[in-house]
């Protein structure tokens, strides 16, 4: 028999499931996190966070993936051009910067599974909605509500993960779990845009995001709230108790090194967001325009990529566990301006498939990386905050993404504007740089 912990963090002599009994699991389903207060948080729930905050995410891939990929016929029905769906990417955009920002700090104020809830009842609503309408300024105003519910699936489901997973594993549980997760989300929406699209049309594909909204919702109810946010929570209730004067200061620019740590965050997610944004949103126009290829393909083939997003998720960031994250977030950068270049300026279908392959699914190792990375930065009562002023704020810079790239592409062809993205990932290795080392240590230990 062995010593396992129930929810509250409390020993029970329980033997271990048999699923961790043997091989890879077994070894890490023995790790764990500990508070500062020596709470105990199983690895079966934060396995279960995980999960639930990864097919939030996922279906969040979903709602924002299916919008881009099924432009081109939006474009025809609607009587619009390249420019207009830009235009309307750039202000779904706004909206997730606002959200991501809105989300982090409710996050720290109601708790992270309460602002997940209402994350997906928010974005899964107004996807739902997107489809039963024909007015342009309310499919554009409705995509901007997507946005901003759709931006709490990171800023909360990051940070609550990051609280929840040993720190051997913490970048496996939160960025690769997360984002492999958000992989397949696209891939379903893929599937969705070939199997129900061409006999139900293009609303169907936005009207069927009920099935799983509801199922995440519910998901959403079986997990507890971090415990690290509940001593938070305590701890600050009874600081207030004792006297104001006593209350730590939380100003998040007030505490020393913040603002480094918050260039560092802007400095790696102006890369993630603008590249990302810039690279996928034209993604299956890219190769229509370019390689002539048919709208069905282009999706086929964006859907491979993503399945190579999924395995590179996982082995950006159990590099990073390995030997840290800032050394693996450097190559991961490097392999992608290396691929993005390569991608951009293949002059035949074959060579993008392999380079492009390679490009989208590298995006799935930056992002898994950065997502842990800035998830350990700040303390418990600050880290939803910290999170969405460092994520939104590249994700500002990327509003004009979707535009210029729709812009570039309508004035001088597709390459020149996918070749420039390879650029952005400099910022990326800035920013590692600049920032500390975080990897295998408990949260305490390098947050602020």
């Amino acid at each position: 028999m062995q010593e396992s912990f129930a929810g509250d963090g409390t020993r029970s002599a329980k033997p271990n499931d048999r699923l961790y009994e043997t091989g890879l699991i077994e070894g890490i389903a023995a790790e764990h996190t500990q508070t500062a207060t020596g709470t105990v948080v199983p690895f079966k729930q934060a396995l279960l966070v995980a999960i639930a905050a990864g097919v939030g995410y996922g279906f969040d891939s979903y709602a924002v993936n299916i919008f881009g990929m099924l432009s081109p016929l939006m474009v025809k029905e609607l009587n619009i051009d390249v420019k207009a769906i830009g235009v309307i990417g750039s202000l779904f955009l706004v909206g997730y910067t606002i959200g991501t920002i809105f989300f982090g700090r409710l996050a720290d104020k109601v708790g992270r599974r309460a602002s997940l809830k209402f994350s997906i009842a928010l974005y899964g609503t107004t996807t739902v909605l997107g489809g039963m309408v024909s007015n342009l300024y309310a499919i554009t105003g409705l995509r901007f509500l997507t946005g901003v519910g759709g931006a709490g699936e990171l800023a909360v489901g990051a940070p609550y993960t990051a609280e929840m997973w040993p720190p051997k594993y913490r970048a496996v549980g939160t960025g690769g779990i997360m984002f492999a997760l958000y992989s397949a989300g696209y891939v379903i929406a893929a599937i969705t845009a070939l199997a129900i699209v061409p006999e139900y049309g293009w609303r169907s594909a936005f009207i069927f995001a009920a099935i799983p909204a509801a199922l995440v919702y519910w998901l959403r109810s079986s997990v507890e709230d971090s415990p690290r946010f509940k001593e938070a929570q305590e701890e600050m209730e009874r600081l207030a108790k004792e006297g104001a004067e006593n209350r730590p200061s939380e100003s998040i620019w007030a505490i020393p090194g913040a603002k480094r740590r918050i260039v560092v965050g802007w400095l790696l997610y102006t890369a993630n967001t603008c590249g990302y944004w810039g690279i996928t949103f034209f993604l299956t126009t890219f190769m229509i325009k370019k390689f002539n290829v048919t709208m069905a393909e282009s999706i086929y083939y964006a859907m491979l990529f993503y399945i190579a997003q999924f395995f590179l998720s996982f082995i950006g960031t159990a590099l990073s566990d390995w030997i840290g994250r800032r050394p693996a977030g450097i190559l991961g950068a490097l392999i992608m301006m290396a691929c993005t270049v390569m991608a951009s300026t293949a002059d035949n279908l074959d060579t993008f498939l392999m380079y492009g392959g390679l490009m989208v699914g590298m995006l799935g190792w930056l992002w898994g990386i950065g997502d842990t990375y800035l998830s350990e930065f700040f303390r418990t009562s600050l880290r939803g905050t910290g999170f969405g002023i460092m994520v939104g704020g590249g994700r500002a810079v990327s509003i004009l993404a979707p535009f210029l790239v729709g812009w570039g592409i309508a004035e001088y062809g597709p390459t020149g504007p996918f070749l420039a993205t390879a650029g952005l990932w400099v910022l990326t290795i800035i920013g590692y740089l600049m920032g500390p080392e975080t990897a295998g240590k408990e949260l305490e230990e390098v947050q602020l």
